[in-house]
């Protein structure tokens, strides 16, 4: 019976070069020179691979210079703007109330940082003027002005010319040069004055410049120098612009005019157009490069594509030692994979889920152990088989009858002690016919074959070398239904066999020799004509029926049923077995002067039974309530349907005599017999032997099912019996242990509403 685990055959790890030595390293070696000398061709020839030259940044800048200037111009006129719009200011001014001007004016420089506000009526005098003054270690500050006659400004009579919304031009401060943009300043949609917002030209062109890779040189209307970012004063002179070229600078439209210009020992490259700002022309702008800026630039670009050379390298190098890294871990799984293959039940790879190979290498540990589990539960339930098999051979071995256990095929696998000194061997197994009973059994249990219901009807009797033996055959089935095997169980039953057959012999004799001659004398006393002899000739009658009683309970001794005693089930319809008790007894019911009524509350129950038992029990019952019922009284048969799942209830109701209650718990002891008395005292004396209730309670507990009587002398007796439902297919039968409800109920003579007549 002991079984061996196959242990994993042992195979030779394959020996194979590894991926990142075989297919990484020849990329990675082709792939570095390659990446670096795309990056440094690419950085080299930025920007489309136009050659970057000298003019070209010169003339960019010059775009650049036209942009600030105007944004810078955007900037002023939003900001005159907010401070003409401002509550207050317009009154202010129209009312000439300097103080609350002053605090307003000097809120307004100091949020939007502004070097200079100032604000004058209609004639063109200077209501009040701010200007920012920085001193070295000191905040902030302004110094006011007012009075001031400026109607004779340029800026101020073009405003006033062109009515434009704003106006832009240059206009000389205490602290010099100043770059103003007016806008008219309205009360009640009337103009009252001017506001006008000033940048210092020095901040102006610091902001035209914008770029540390040029200077900027503003020339006046008239040619002049006005202003430069260059640092060094002395080259003043240099910068000075010859009358020609300034005419074409100032007349250029949309272009700019270049020369190459000499400011000490450094060579420049400048170029010259008119400023533009806000619509008017203020004068002539020049952008100054020095001559070296093209080379420092290509120089640039070298050390840039050099540099996008080198972290393209270290890139493919990083990516290189990250495949390196994953070629590892694969390598990892594949050896782990490899040991678990040769039989290592115990290796792991030990990775975490963080990417897809981290997830393989995790499944294969999860799939390991849960391999490894498998094993040892298999492993446990093959011990714990071995021991339930050596159990079960020595369960087998102690038993009385004797067992044979055939597979498919029919070849006796297993044969217990008592079955071998039955049979003498398995040739006499085959020669006395048994294996054919094996052979027949799922052809005679057929579809009806149900899980816990393994034996088929009544034991087969065959007869081997002058014994008697009792064959029972069986499938041996799987928890899914699926048959393996047969099993039977042999049993010596010739002592009983002579017993029965001893008994049968002597009721025949019973019936021959003395039931017989007294049914002859009471025929004949019914031929007299003397009343005497006529009333003898039917107390012979009596006493002969009573005789003829007495024989069919002897006979009816023999269906004592033990719980070993198989029975012939099928599926039965309730009710049709209910109408076929009630036809039975319905013409003794009627000789007995009574009424018999079924009452069928719930069709098509089916239940799992032996009819004839089944009616024979049921039969008890009805003639029991026949007996002990006056003529004129009722009988009913009752289905109450399915009260408990799984279960049938039926009950049978009489108004008769009813039983005492010291013979009440005594109704279903063997051949016992209680005094059933009627209302007048009267004891009515019936024949039998008191064992009908008994032999009934044997077959409904054969099938699964109980019985109660409950009885009230005087009103009537009912009986409750209990019947598990199956399905009409199967032949599961179900045992429960069920409690009945309700009382005996007096029965009406007359027919219950929701009953029939049989």
């Amino acid at each position: 019976m002991s079984q061996t685990t196959p242990t994993p055959k042992t195979s030779a790890k394959p020996r194979f070069v590894a991926l990142r030595w075989r297919f990484v390293l020849p990329l990675f070696m082709a792939l570095l020179p390659v990446a670096m000398l795309g990056a440094y061709l690419l950085a080299r020839n930025l920007g489309g691979g136009v050659a970057l030259s000298q003019e070209n940044i010169l003339l960019q800048n010059s775009r650049a210079v036209s942009e600030r200037a105007q944004a810078l111009y955007e900037q002023q006129a939003q900001e005159a703007q907010r401070v003409a719009y401002t509550t207050g200011v317009g009154q202010n001014v129209l009312d000439e109330q300097t103080a609350p001007l002053q605090d307003t004016l000097e809120s307004l420089a100091r949020l939007a940082e502004l070097d200079s506000i100032v604000v004058t009526n209609m004639l063109g005098r200077e209501v009040l003027g701010v200007l920012r003054v920085e001193t070295p270690g000191l905040a902030v500050d302004y110094a006011v002005s007012s009075g001031t006659d400026l109607s004779r400004e340029p800026l101020l009579q073009g405003l006033s010319a062109s009515g434009a919304l704003s106006y832009s031009g240059l206009m000389r401060a205490p602290l010099g040069l100043m770059l103003y943009t007016a806008v008219p300043l309205y009360v009640n949609q009337q103009q009252i004055g001017v506001v006008l917002v000033g940048t210092h030209l020095a901040s102006a062109l610091a902001e035209l410049k914008g770029s540390a890779l040029v200077d900027v040189a503003l020339y006046g209307t008239d040619g002049a120098l006005l202003q430069t970012t260059y640092p060094n004063l002395a080259a003043l002179p240099s910068l000075q612009l010859a009358p020609e070229v300034f005419n074409q600078a100032l007349a250029a439209v949309g272009q700019v005019v270049t020369q190459n210009v000499q400011i000490g020992p450094q060579a420049y490259r400048a170029a010259y157009q008119p400023l533009l700002y806000g619509g008017q022309t203020l004068g002539v702008v020049g952008a100054l490069l020095p001559d070296d800026t093209a080379f420092a630039t290509e120089l640039g670009r070298q050390i840039a594509a050099l540099f996008a050379a080198a972290l393209t390298g270290a890139a493919v190098i990083a990516a290189f030692a990250g495949v390196a890294r994953l070629g590892q871990r694969v390598e990892r799984l594949t050896a782990v994979a490899q040991d678990l293959a040769a039989g290592s039940a115990h290796v792991r790879t030990g990775m975490v889920a963080t990417d897809e190979i981290g997830a393989a290498g995790q499944a294969l540990d999860q799939f390991a152990d849960y391999v490894q589990q498998e094993k040892d539960l298999l492993r446990t339930a093959l011990r714990r088989q071995r021991r339930e098999t050596a159990h079960l051979l020595s369960v087998l071995e102690a038993m009385d009858d004797g067992v044979v256990v055939q597979d498919l095929a029919g070849r006796v696998i297993l044969m217990n002690e008592p079955a071998r000194l039955l049979l003498g061997s398995q040739r006499i197994f085959r020669a006395s016919g048994l294996h054919e009973l094996a052979a027949l059994v799922t052809e005679q249990l057929g579809a009806q074959l149900a899980p816990g219901l393994y034996a088929l009807g009544d034991p087969q009797r065959v007869d081997l070398d002058g014994k008697m033996l009792s064959a029972q055959a069986a499938a041996i089935l799987s928890p899914i239904g699926q048959r393996f095997g047969t099993v039977m169980v042999l049993r010596d039953i010739s002592p009983e066999v002579r017993k029965v057959s001893a008994s049968a012999a002597l009721l025949d004799t019973l019936e021959q020799q003395i039931q017989q001659p007294l049914a002859d004398l009471a025929r004949m006393g019914m031929t007299g004509v003397d009343a005497p002899v006529r009333a003898f000739a039917r107390q012979v009658i009596q006493h002969a029926l009573a005789l003829q009683k007495t024989i069919a309970e002897m006979r009816d001794l023999t269906l004592e049923l033990p719980p070993q005693t198989p029975m012939r089930y099928r599926a039965l319809r309730l009710e049709t077995l209910l109408w076929a008790c009630a036809n039975e007894w319905r013409q003794v019911a009627q000789a007995s002067a009574l009424t018999l009524h079924i009452i069928i509350e719930q069709k098509g129950l089916t239940i799992l039974g032996d009819e004839r038992r089944l009616r024979w029990a049921i039969g008890n019952i009805l003639d029991n309530a026949i007996k002990y019922t006056p003529a004129g009284g009722a009988l009913t048969l009752e289905i109450k349907g399915e009260e408990h799942p799984g279960m049938a209830f039926l009950r049978v109701r009489d108004n008769g005599v009813g039983i005492s209650a010291a013979d009440l718990p005594q109704v279903f002891t063997r051949f016992y017999r209680g005094t059933p008395t009627t209302a007048d005292g009267r004891v009515i004396r019936v024949p039998g032997m008191g064992q009908g209730l008994s032999v009934a309670r044997q077959i409904f507990e054969a099938h699964g099912g109980s019985i109660k009587v409950k009885s009230t002398p005087g009103v009537g007796t009912a009986v409750y019996i209990a019947l598990p439902l199956t399905a009409e297919q199967t032949m599961a039968v179900p045992s429960q242990q069920l409690d009945y409800e309700g009382e005996t109920m007096p029965v009406a003579a007359q027919v219950e509403r929701g009953a029939r007549k049989p």
